[in-house]
């Protein structure tokens, strides 16, 4: 299939009626999705593509009283626009003063987090605490679309302690009717929280039964995994984890492997790497690039280096022997001796990187 092709096809899809302008998407991840983060990802995508790229959780409960220009999870780019808040409450009296606080950055659209696991966020009745009450959870939706003239998404779980599909559909149908412009499932239950293997089928079963958009996520690592879901189940679009963390570079890679030749600006005539060698060093040459942005956007030295390591920390996960570059940069005292160490290691190691692992 061209690109061409899967264009005509992508332009009839479900999700590109919204005005969603590529199939994949980048996830609201908790201490990673911040603006440097994005910057990288973006730093990696071919020109001519703008996939939604999601922040940070926040806080509605938070939100109505901070300073735009002060929030560290606040900060976007430079005239960025496809990325997507994503919104933790339950209160419409808070949920319409955030989105009216967030709509100066000119946000794409919101999106409800129903799948946080975090024990913090339980007691609240917030997050995937939500799954147990799906009238409340139509309810917030409902709340949300009265203040936003953006689209709206949630992003959810597919159960509880066990998967079940017959709930799963009048969950969904519950925030349909409520309004939800379109649905991100990750393919896990709260109790998995992030491991083991993902159940793409329950979601990809839902597709049929829901007149909006169903977005697929969880242990997604690879461009063959996207393309997988993208183009043999033909799902409405995939959004990707944390192997954006280790390969921020896999929206370039999908592209690249449905026809589209335009590669980023910052690597102009280039392919994307593909063999694990090439990835492991793309890994390396990224983290300089990673430094650069969170000395761009972030001035608190202590901030930055905890930024640096806890995306490592998930990131080196799929480097062979990448606990060598995990320890040091646990041991450097600022961003200076990672960007020292990274180039060290980048003339004199090789980490290659695995395709796919057991998610812990």
């Amino acid at each position: 299939m061209s690109f061409e092709q899967f264009q005509n096809t992508w332009q009839k899809s479900r999700l590109a009626a919204l005005g969603v302008a590529f199939p994949v998407t980048v996830a609201p991840m908790v201490g990673l999705s911040h603006v440097a983060f994005r910057h990288l990802v973006r730093h990696f995508t071919p020109e001519g593509l703008n996939p939604l790229l999601f922040t940070e959780m926040l806080s509605t409960r938070r939100l109505p009283f901070e300073r735009i220009d002060q929030v560290d999870e606040l900060r976007v780019m430079d005239q960025e626009s496809h990325f997507v808040p994503q919104l933790l409450g339950n209160e419409e009296t808070y949920i319409a003063r955030s989105i009216e606080k967030l709509m100066p950055l000119n946000p794409w659209g919101f999106d409800i987090n129903m799948g946080c696991p975090a024990r913090q966020h339980l007691k609240h009745n917030w997050g995937v605490r939500l799954l147990g009450d799906p009238d409340y959870a139509a309810r917030i939706v409902a709340m949300t679309k009265r203040s936003s003239t953006r689209p709206v998404s949630v992003k959810m779980r597919c159960g509880q302690d066990k998967a079940d599909p017959d709930f799963l559909e009048r969950f969904t149908g519950g925030l349909e009717e409520a309004g939800a412009d379109w649905l991100t499932i990750h393919a896990r239950t709260q109790s998995q929280k992030h491991k083991g293997e993902a159940d793409w089928s329950l979601v990809t079963d839902l597709i049929p039964k829901r007149r909006i958009p169903i977005v697929v996520n969880g242990d997604i690592q690879t461009a063959e995994d996207a393309l997988h879901l993208l183009r043999d189940i033909q799902v409405d679009g995939i959004m990707i984890g944390r192997a954006a963390t280790a390969r921020p570079w896999i929206i370039w890679q999908v592209a690249w492997r449905l026809g589209y030749t335009k590669p980023p600006a910052a690597f102009p005539g280039q392919k994307p790497p593909e063999t694990p060698e090439e990835e492991g060093q793309a890994f390396l040459r990224a983290m300089l690039q990673y430094c650069d942005y969170l000395d761009q956007y972030f001035t608190d030295d202590d901030k930055k280096l905890r930024r640096l390591r806890f995306h490592v920390i998930n990131a080196c996960k799929w480097l062979v022997f990448g606990h060598a570059y995990y320890s040091r940069c646990m041991k450097a005292k600022s961003l200076d001796e990672v960007r020292a160490m990274t180039q060290y290691s980048l003339e004199n190691y090789h980490f290659p990187m695995s395709q796919r692992i057991n998610l812990l």
